[in-house]
């Protein structure tokens, strides 16, 4: 996002603080449906079936209309949608900044997705044993191939979910990262049982979380390509219990700006706080029945004030104006900027 529109956002965030209340940034769950079978996701085995290209088009108009400055579209895997490409050039046309979300299988064959979104976030969880550990036999060698194909011709972020299979090669992902231009973010499993399964298995202990984001600080203060704030890494890292993923009270210091600043769609339209609360919040009215706007201010009490889910306590903290997160985030963005820039040069240049 330019910074007009970082400025834009913030004038947002301080009207929110304010009182007002206006969907800014809105999470689109655009598909059930997945070419991978992650095991640490149940979301395939939802198997709606898709809204059509219009309804997501009229959908994303009447976001635009209600203020909706940022997308950040998901799945399922958003490519396995052939209008895909549409709908996030239609979605960029109304003004709208578009990030996606995506395992990485059909990027190589469908590499035109990185001229109409602006931002793409690739799962990538380590090495090779590892990453396939976590997700499926296979899915390394996919996401190798497209980090091949993106670095240096977008903005890159990868998400890594922290598991007891990855929860030692932090190092390998870091390098990695340098290696191809992009920028890190780190979660620990926070799906609800709907959505994530019984995941306990691949649950790592407190004190291996703790471990875990305490030297992701150190490294993160050291340069390290780390986009999570040093406020969510120090509050993960004293989490209580990371086997429970909400909480009542305000854990990480600030109020929940969810139903507020932003909210979570679902692939069948219906408006939820934030994907935690998907299929845990039975007020979530239908955008298609009652239009978006009507859906999102019909969001009431929250049933929890933090979580361990990275983009909310991030979200949170921006939304509330925290001085450090906003800053670093800031920065984050440029350097993601850099790296782009500087992967781009020495592909175009591979003798300097």
């Amino acid at each position: 996002m330019k910074l007009t529109g970082q400025l834009a956002m913030g004038l947002d965030t301080v009207l929110g603080l304010l009182g007002r209340r206006r969907p800014v940034n809105v999470m689109v769950s655009i598909t059930d449906s997945c070419c991978s079978r992650c095991n640490y996701c149940r979301i395939p085995e939802q198997g709606r079936p898709d809204l059509s290209t219009e309804q997501w088009k009229e959908l994303f108009r009447q976001m635009a209309g209600a203020g909706t400055r940022r997308i950040g579209i998901w799945g399922g895997e958003p490519l396995m949608r052939k209008d895909i490409i549409t709908l996030c050039s239609y979605a960029r046309s109304l003004g709208i900044y578009v990030s996606l979300d995506s395992n990485g299988y059909l990027i190589p064959a469908r590499k035109n997705i990185l001229d109409v979104i602006d931002h793409l976030v690739l799962a990538y969880d380590g090495p090779e044993e590892a990453h396939d550990a976590n997700r499926e036999p296979g899915s390394y060698e996919k996401v190798m191939k497209a980090l091949e194909t993106t670095s240096g011709r977008i903005r890159l972020w990868t998400i890594t979910v922290l598991t007891k299979h990855n929860i030692h090669h932090i190092d390998h992902i870091l390098e990695t990262a340098a290696e191809y231009g992009f920028m890190t973010t780190f979660q620990t499993l926070h799906h609800n049982e709907k959505l994530g399964g019984d995941t306990a298995a691949m649950m790592p202990g407190k004190e291996e979380y703790a471990r875990t984001f305490a030297h992701l600080l150190k490294m993160k203060a050291a340069g390290a390509p780390i986009a999570n704030s040093s406020r969510y890494l120090e509050s993960l890292m004293n989490w209580p219990d990371h086997s429970v993923t909400r909480m009542v009270r305000r854990f990480h210091g600030v109020p929940c700006r969810a139903g507020r600043m932003y909210c979570n769609i679902d692939a069948d339209g219906k408006v939820y706080p934030c994907s935690l609360l998907i299929g845990r919040y039975p007020e979530a009215a239908n955008a298609l029945e009652i239009g978006f706007s009507k859906a999102f201010h019909k969001v009431s009490e929250l049933p929890c004030q933090a979580c361990t889910a990275s983009c909310y306590t991030e979200y949170n903290y921006l939304y509330n104006l925290v001085p450090s997160v906003v800053l670093e985030w800031h920065r984050a963005v440029r350097k993601t900027d850099d790296m782009m820039n500087g992967k781009a040069c020495r592909q175009d240049h591979p003798k300097r």
